[in-house]
């Protein structure tokens, strides 16, 4: 008997979760870092699964207008869990501040608007943000040095009405809900 449910769970298909749009979100996106307030001079992205299951990022790509970038190595983002994106060179500066993955040709984000998608292994777009300047609502913040932050994760499309700039002293809060 023990043979023949080996055989079976050999033979059975193991079912991943589907990921569905918007289970993986841009939270935070850091256009501009100079002049420094406190984090790297490095830009970077945040992601969170706001699912209720692990998704692996493996073969994930972040692209904006202009460029794609490369893969996203194998990585398992946990439930109600952040995620910071950037590229090979910014990777040990922003691991001070939480998990950090690299992905080559991150793309360049332009400081007065750009518009980033994340695009799943299978190629369906997972979020997409057209941010601008004017959504800092803050002149000083938006020279640089402060990252955009969403504020609530459960209106993703929601624009400028659910972004801001950060009011962390260190001019983003990677890795952290929103302040």
């Amino acid at each position: 008997m023990k043979k023949i449910v080996l055989l079976l769970l050999a033979l059975t298909p193991v079912c991943l979760p589907a990921q569905h749009r918007y289970d993986v979100l841009i939270t935070e996106i850091m256009a501009d870092p100079s002049p420094q307030v406190g984090l790297p001079n490095a830009e970077w992205i945040e992601l969170k699964n706001v699912s209720n299951t692990a998704i692996n990022l493996q073969g994930w790509r972040l692209g904006d207008a202009n460029s794609l970038s490369g893969p996203m190595p194998s990585f398992t983002l946990q439930p109600d869990s952040f995620l910071i994106v950037c590229n090979s060179s910014g990777v040990t500066a922003m691991s001070v501040w939480g998990t950090c993955i690299p992905v080559t040709s991150f793309p360049s984000l332009d400081n007065d608007g750009d518009q980033l998608y994340l695009r799943a292994l299978n190629g369906s777009i997972m979020h997409a943000v057209s941010y601008q300047s004017d959504w800092y609502q803050n002149e000083l913040k938006k020279e640089g040095g402060w990252s955009l932050e969403m504020t609530d994760t459960r209106l993703p499309c929601a624009g400028i009405s659910n972004w801001k700039a950060s009011s962390s002293v260190t001019g983003g809060s990677p890795e952290k809900k929103c302040q």
